[in-house]
């Protein structure tokens, strides 16, 4: 309770508490002010042991004072070196204090946020992100060159001020690399693979480690928490569809390689590697997802969401208001739909924690946490259909006005994302997912196995990927029907595109013109399907030949950077359209002559 007193025995209201600042583990923190013997007051961080047991309290009180006297000697800069106390218990000023004596740990006050609520508040991108992980590779190097090593570095006890400064706190569980362990230590998603042995000796490659899963979390503040026994994978997996480069994340991973040799040691030449990589980071566009509905007149009506949350625009959005209350923060994948007889609108976003939010007119619900890509629509019966990934398998929602969201799992097809997905017949649909080092095309319910990209007929899910490359060079795919089968388009890390027919047995062939690309859509239409890309060098629209040749024919609306594109189908067959142009939503649709037309699109909300 604020206001209360103490102190050492001899001096039992030398401190007095002022705020509870958080509770973990064997310990409260406090902020509480320390009044010295001339009268001077200065802030102080408190940490309160909760050990009531005489014995138990003064074997903490050995160890912290070993700890204070040795963090002292090595003089590193940047570590918070606390000091120790046995007193009794927090008291009223005045009171005989009664009871049990307690441990407690003194620290000067810093400051600062932990690191994962600074990562989930700062404004100054990846500069800012590069500035604070270099300042903590400095202090961990400084202390394995003394051969000591932390063995507890979590965000909570990384602290970071206003100017970026970053203090290291928590020695608890210092220790020297030539000593036996006599505790072991575990802090859930920033430990390593192989575990620490009481009786055997600490190694550096556990705060190499823990330096990795701190990285991940400044650059993906939103995301939970690492699985360390597959922590590589799951970090570029979340990276790449986060929209971070091929290089950028192979270097964020490095030190959470599941071999302790592999990972950088010491961490000033792979931090200074990674500033470079950072400054030259673009960083993903504030509207990550982007679709396009016609409304019953055949008015396109824009969706659109990011960091900023969703908005709509365009002349559909006539009797449509986006979901009201507090959904989701910055959203990482949207689908959207009109379900039911009155085309009521269903927004389904991914956030970039995974989880899975639908909204409708009466607000936002989460559906679905641990989720990975996201893709559906509004299926013959008039339902909102999508598709997502979690826990390896692939999941579907399905969403109507009057009815209950319903989930269900199908453990047909492994799933570690879902790219895209088509309803091909009433009831029937395809689904294209990332797994492994594969891309599947698979349609539930058929009793078929999930087929790769590049491999026909029942070739089954142990063939090869083919031409789609390994999954995590993926950033986006999309599908439709044709009148020559399914196909899907599979945009890569790299920028390049492919167009492949599924269970065709041929190469997929690249489209586009070398521009690298950055958003891709599709739509099954007339004689073939129409691809949009997006990228540096406007929208360009690949549309099925015309006329007496053969080739595609390719239309550009628009030749300033686009970021997002989307693609869709009205019932009258008329196609619509939209992109992310320079920050900007645009928008264009086909007249009853099928004659491209810009649309002017009202204020947004």
């Amino acid at each position: 309770m604020p206001g209360l007193r103490f102190g050492p025995e001899f001096d039992p209201e030398q401190y007095e508490l002022l705020e509870f600042h958080h509770r973990g583990g064997e310990a409260e923190v406090w902020r509480a002010v320390r009044t010295g013997h001339s009268g001077l007051k200065e802030l102080v961080a408190a940490k309160i042991m909760l050990e009531r047991d005489p014995s138990e309290v003064r074997r903490w009180l050995g160890r912290w004072d070993d700890v204070s006297h040795n963090a002292h000697r090595l003089g590193v800069t940047d570590l918070v070196v606390p000091s120790f106390l046995l007193g009794p218990s927090p008291h009223r000023p005045g009171t005989v204090p009664t009871g049990a004596l307690l441990g407690y740990q003194i620290s000067p006050w810093v400051e600062g946020v932990p690191l994962h609520t600074w990562a989930r508040s700062q404004r100054g991108g990846p500069a800012a992100v590069a500035e604070v992980l270099a300042r903590l590779c400095r202090i961990v190097d400084e202390l394995h060159r003394k051969r000591w090593v932390h063995r507890d570095i979590s965000p909570a006890n990384v602290l970071v001020d206003a100017q970026n400064q970053v203090k290291l706190i928590d020695l608890t569980f210092l220790a020297p690399l030539d000593h036996t362990l006599t505790v072991a230590v575990f802090t859930p998603g920033h430990v390593p693979p192989e575990a620490e042995q009481v009786g055997g000796f600490p190694t550096t490659a556990k705060d190499l480690f823990a330096v990795g899963t701190l990285a991940r979390t400044l650059l993906l503040p939103d995301h939970g928490r690492l699985d360390h026994r597959l922590a590589a994978e799951q970090a570029r997996a979340e990276l790449l569809a986060a929209g971070y480069g091929e290089e950028l994340t192979r270097w964020a991973c490095e030190p959470l390689a599941r071999e302790p040799d592999r990972r950088p040691a010491p961490l000033g030449p792979w931090v200074a590697r990674g500033r470079e990589l950072l400054r030259a980071h673009r960083p993903v566009a504030r509207t990550a997802g982007l679709a396009v509905l016609p409304d019953r007149a055949g008015r396109p009506l824009l969706v659109a969401a990011g960091a900023d949350g969703t908005a709509l625009a365009g002349p559909g959005r006539a009797g449509h208001r986006p979901p009201a209350g507090q959904g989701p923060g910055a959203v990482r994948e949207l689908t959207a739909g009109l379900a039911g007889r009155q085309g009521e609108l269903v927004l389904c976003a991914e956030d970039r924690g995974g989880t899975l939010w639908v909204g409708t007119a009466a607000g936002w619900w989460e559906a679905a946490r641990g989720v990975s890509g996201l893709a559906g629509a509004v299926n013959s019966a008039g339902e909102m259909t999508v598709w997502t990934a979690a826990g390896g398998a692939l999941r579907t929602y399905r969403w109507a006005p009057g009815l209950t969201l319903t989930g269900q799992e199908l453990p047909g097809c492994p799933a570690d994302r879902v790219l895209a997905a088509v309803e091909e017949r009433a009831g029937s649909w395809l689904v294209l997912v990332e797994h492994r080092d594969r891309v599947l095309s698979w349609r539930p319910g058929s009793g078929e196995p999930p087929v790769p990209l590049g491999a026909s007929g029942r070739s089954g899910a142990s063939g090869s990927a083919g031409a789609a490359g390994p999954a995590g060079a993926l950033r986006a795919g999309a599908l439709a029907r044709t009148s020559a089968g399914p196909q899907a388009a599979t945009l890569h890390q790299d920028g390049t595109v492919q167009l492949h027919t599924l269970g065709a047995t041929g190469p997929a062939a690249e489209i586009g013109d070398g521009e690298p690309v950055l958003g891709v859509a599709m739509a099954g239409h007339r004689g073939g399907p129409t691809i949009a890309l997006a990228g540096a060098g406007g929208v360009r629209l690949r549309l099925p030949p015309g006329g007496t040749s053969r080739r595609p024919r390719w239309w550009r609306p628009t030749l300033r950077p686009a970021t997002r594109v989307a693609l869709t189908v009205g019932d009258d067959w008329r196609l619509c359209l939209a992109a992310v142009v320079e920050g900007e939503l645009q928008c264009w649709q086909e007249d009853a002559a099928y004659r491209w037309q810009a649309v002017e699109l009202p204020d947004q909300g």
